[in-house]
């Protein structure tokens, strides 16, 4: 499901650089179709870096859990987060009804 993220990701990368050209604003019709698509990208970015992040911490309290019980309790609360997240980005990637 994940694996068009990195198309994504980098296809925001070149719109961030293309809207830092002043040759864009001289069309406003590209600038417009520039600029919408890069809006919707980085919400599916933010969506991502989010997911990322709570995976990461997810594995850092289990791990710490091992040690410390106290990480422990931590853990469906970081899962819970994780699946919404998760489903967050799914959502996200379902492409949008152009009506």
């Amino acid at each position: 499901m994940f694996e068009q993220i990195t198309g994504l990701i980098a296809e925001h990368a070149k719109l961030q650089d293309e809207l830092a050209d002043p040759a864009l604003h001289a069309d406003a019709a590209r600038a417009k179709r520039v600029n919408r698509r890069y809006a919707e990208l980085s919400k599916i970015k933010a969506a991502h870096e989010q997911w990322t992040q709570l995976g990461d911490d997810l594995e850092a309290a289990r791990e710490l859990a091992r040690e410390d019980a106290a990480f422990a309790e931590e853990i469906p609360e970081l899962e819970a987060q994780l699946a919404e997240a998760q489903e967050k980005v799914r959502r996200l990637l379902i492409p949008r009804d152009p009506d």
